[in-house]
Order: structure tokens, then C-alpha cells, then sequence
């Protein structure tokens, strides 16, 4: 039963809390360009990975081609940029790590699963230059799928792109997933251990800042070990971001910090310190262009946000229009590459990714009452199994847990009349659990004293005050969380079952 989101005038109780997966969060509104900046940054990310389906992962990089590896380079830091700050501002604003957890799989999982499937058991069988027989017995194809839901980008499928210039890998785009992950963890971590409160922030991220300018500058680390590479220059960049988010207030964005930053990145460009200025002035200026509100470029947040689609679509495409066609020039796979690869984004953001997200919030909460259903049969296990062995005892509590557990989850107050009947109707039905496991216990007490079923009324009448003052005393060890008043929910002041 659907009910309106408001009752009498106010908002209900359980989408106030900032607890709560339907907490709104003001980056997520369509008054910002982040939409549009995610939708070009995968867009130029996609049309340098074309030019490396062509020529191979070793182009020269003088002119045209070496501007469009940069611009690569400079779009991977600008996703994780983002990444840092509008993640972090999830969490801050929304701290439910269940939510968190179930936002970010719900994000980056069923669309790798979808393009998986469809590379391996449509894309595959019709492109593979194996025997249909050879094709669907070779362990590769068994292991694509899970493994490449999980992101892993160094895997092939028999008798796909064997000539293909840069290599049999049938999604190389995945490799910065790894990555992303690991930055969702570490925020979290970084959470959960009370580290994101803006008094701390500044002390630990010094100490990150340090780390990354040593062992970048002074040690031969980050040469030696490729995780290290390209590990500090994506947290580096997701950590600007989550520095800029945390200090959102006393750290300004506008035209004119970003004519500052990019004005010392130009400075340090030939310089051994490029680096880490670069990815500061790349950061800083897409969270500044994200952040405008102005007016025409905000009609792209009327479509779709198909920046992840395109970036997990676009290099199995253009591995297979060059396997179709090997001596097709770099723009001519741009025109052929670009079409398909947007149409399966947005059919993948309507059909797969949009109704996936709308539901996550859904989800979360029906998730959250099930760990607190499991919680609460512990207690039930517990309670029943050691300090009430008695069978009647467990069976009343069996019963009660199956009653708690059809209440609503106990941040979502009843707001409209059906759910305060509903509210009453189950409290009911506890109490009359309560009284027959009351009479029980009355009744095995008089039993287990000789009274039942032949004493003469006198030894009843004589037995009454002592049965009645053990049942009670043995009513009273009934665990707090089976009993009414415990579970049930104090009423809506004003208001009764269908008024």
C-alpha cells in the first residue's frame, strides 16, 4: 500500500533522520553541471581509448596524439576528483554505512554483469573466429563473467581480438575500478574510525600529502611498483576532492581560484612537481564548473547519466569494429564507436542503472529491518534457550518474535491512519500472546505444585496468593524485547484509527 509522504502537514518521522538511506543530499539535485562534466569526461576518456584500440598501448606522443593521452590521463583524475567529493559528501551527510555499502554495488556491479553477458553470450558466439563447440567449453568464458563483474579488465574470450593491436583484453577500461573501490573502502574506514570530522581532516591528509610527495619525489617506489603509480596519483586526486568537500566553507570556488590553480599548474608544468599542481587544478576547476548553477548548460540533467555506461561499452565495441575491419583509420572508429556505444549507455541507464538507483534507497531500509529481525532472534535465542528452558516459555517466545518482527522498523513512526490500525492490531495480538503464555505458565505452576487437576476448591483457594505471586515473578523474567510495552510504538497524539 502506497501512503503519501506527508500526514496532516508534516513529514513523516523516518525521512528526517540523517540515518535514514532517503536522507536527501543537495549534490544530488539537477541545479549543478556534475551530470554534464561526468557525461564529457567519459566521452574523452572513451575517444583516447579508441586511439589505443588502434595504434597499440605505445603511440607516439607528439602532436594530436600525445594532447589526447593527456587528455586521458587528465579525465581519469577528474572521475576520481569527483569521486572525493561527491562521496564523501554521501557519507558525511548520510552516515548509514548499509546505505553506503548497498549504493556503491548497486552503482558499479549490475551494469558490469549486463555488459558481461552481452560481450560473452551475444557479442561473443557471432565475433569469435573459434568452433561454437570450443567457443562454450573454454573455462575463459565460464570465469569472464564473475570476474569481471567483480572489475578485473585483464581477461579474453577464445577467439576474440587474437590481432588486435592493443592486446586480447576485452575491457582494458575497467583497470581504474580497482581503484575506485578501494577509495570507497578507505572513505569509509576513515568514517567509521571518526576521521572525517573537519578538525581532523587537515592533520591525517598533511600526513597523506607528505607521503605521496615522498615517495613520489624521493624514493623510486612508485617506478618499481605499478599499484603505487597509479594508486597516489587516483587518491591523491580523490583526496583533494574530500579535502574540498570538507572545508567547503573556508575554501572558496569560483573564476578565481580557478584561474590560481590553473595558472600554478601552467607555471610547474616543466618542473618535477607537476604533478601533484595538475591534479589540483584539474580537481578543483570540474568541482567549480559541477558546482555552477548557470542557466543552459543545466538542459543535459533532462537525460540520463550515462557517463559510467559509456565508459564500460565503449572499448569492447571498439575492439570488435576493428576486428571487423582492421585497416579502419582512428576516425572512422570514432564514428562507428561513438553511436553504439551511447545507445547501449542509455538504454543501460533507463532499463538497468536508473531503476536500480531509484530502488537502492528501498532496498537499504528493507535491508536494515532484516539485520535488526536477526538481531532481535539472537536476543530471542538467548533469552529462551538459557534463562527459560521451559517449552512453553520458548514457544510463547518464538511466537512473540514472530510478531515483532511485522512491526515496522522502530525509526519509522506510523504517520497515516492505516499504519497506526495496523500499529493497534498488531499490539493486540501481542497482548493476547502474552496473556496465553501468562495462563500457561499459571497453569503449569498449579500443576507443578499438586494443585490440578483434582485439589478441592479450599487448597486452590489456599494456593491462590503463592501460584499467582511465582506466575508473576516468572512473567517478570520474560525478555524486555517480547514484551508490548517494549515493542510497541507510543500513539500519534490526536489522532485515531481511521479519523
Amino acid at each position: 500500500m502506497q501512503h503519501s509522504s506527508s500526514y496532516h502537514g508534516r513529514a513523516p518521522s523516518y525521512a528526517q533522520g540523517p540515518f535514514n538511506a532517503a536522507h536527501p543530499i543537495h549534490l544530488s539535485s539537477q541545479e549543478n553541471n556534475f551530470r554534464l562534466l561526468r557525461f564529457l569526461t567519459a566521452l574523452t576518456v572513451a575517444a583516447t581509448h579508441c586511439l589505443w584500440v588502434v595504434y597499440g598501448f605505445n603511440p607516439s606522443k607528439e602532436g594530436l596524439i600525445g594532447m589526447l593521452i593527456q587528455a586521458s590521463h587528465c579525465g581519469i583524475c577528474i572521475f576520481f576528483g569527483l569521486s572525493g567529493y561527491l562521496i564523501t559528501a554521501s557519507l558525511i551527510e548520510r552516515p548509514n554505512y548499509l546505505s553506503y555499502t548497498i549504493s556503491r554495488i548497486i552503482r558499479l556491479c549490475p551494469l558490469l554483469l549486463f555488459s558481461s553477458l552481452l560481450i560473452a553470450f551475444v557479442a561473443g558466439p557471432l565475433f569469435t573466429t573459434a568452433s561454437t563447440e570450443a567457443y562454450y567449453r573454454d573455462w575463459q568464458l565460464w570465469a569472464f563473467i564473475p570476474l569481471s563483474t567483480l572489475s578485473f579488465s585483464e581477461l579474453s574470450l577464445p577467439g576474440l581480438f587474437e590481432n588486435a593491436p592493443a592486446g586480447r583484453d576485452v575491457n582494458v577500461s575497467l583497470w581504474t575500478l580497482k581503484y575506485e573501490i578501494a577509495a570507497y573502502f578507505g572513505l569509509a574506514a576513515l568514517s567509521l574510525l571518526g576521521l572525517l570530522n573537519r578538525r581532523l581532516v587537515w592533520i591525517w591528509a598533511g600526513f597523506a600529502i607528505a607521503a605521496f610527495i615522498y615517495v613520489s619525489y624521493f624514493t623510486q617506489l612508485r617506478a618499481e611498483i605499478a599499484i603505487l603509480q597509479h594508486g597516489f596519483r587516483f587518491g591523491f586526486a580523490f583526496l583533494i576532492g574530500l579535502i574540498l568537500y570538507s572545508y567547503k566553507d573556508i575554501i572558496p570556488l569560483n573564476f578565481i581560484g580557478v584561474l590560481l590553480v590553473i595558472g600554478f599548474a601552467a607555471y610547474t608544468n616543466s618542473s618535477a612537481y607537476m604533478e601533484p599542481f595538475r591534479i589540483i587544478a584539474l580537481t578543483y576547476t570540474a568541482i567549480w564548473f559541477g558546482s555552477q548553477k548557470a542557466g543552459l548548460l543545466k538542459f543535459y540533467n533532462r537525460f540520463g547519466d550515462y557517463s559510467y555506461g559509456i565508459f564500460v561499452f565503449h572499448w569492447p565495441i571498439a575492439q570488435l569494429v576493428l576486428q571487423m575491419n582492421p585497416a579502419i583509420t582512428y576516425g572512422q572508429l570514432l564514428l562507428v564507436v561513438m553511436p553504439f556505444t551511447l545507445a547501449l549507455a542509455v538504454i543501460s541507464w533507463h532499463g538497468i542503472e536508473e531503476p536500480l538507483l531509484s530502488a537502492r534507497t528501498s532496498f537499504a531500509n528493507k535491508l536494515q529491518s532484516w539485520f535488526r529481525s536477526l538481531r532481535y532472534m539472537g536476543a530471542t535465542t538467548k533469552e529462551s534457550f538459557i534463562f527459560h528452558v521451559s517449552d512453553p516459555t520458548y514457544q510463547w517466545g518464538k511466537c512473540g518474535f514472530d510478531i515483532l518482527t511485522s512491526y515496522p522498523a522502530p525509526d519509522a513512526r506510523p504517520q497515516t491512519p492505516e499504519q497506526v490500525a495496523t500499529q493497534l492490531h498488531l499490539e493486540e495480538l501481542n497482548n493476547q500472546q502474552l496473556s496465553r503464555h501468562y495462563n500457561r505458565i499459571k497453569q503449569n505452576t498449579y500443576e507443578e505444585f499438586g494443585y490440578l487437576p483434582y485439589a478441592s476448591d479450599k487448597a486452590l483457594e489456599q494456593a491462590n496468593p503463592q501460584v499467582e505471586m511465582l506466575s508473576n515473578q516468572l512473567c517478570d523474567d520474560v525478555p524486555a524485547s517480547f514484551r508490548p510495552q517494549a515493542t510497541g510504538y507510543s500513539k500519534p497524539i490526536g489522532r485515531k484509527p481511521g479519523y
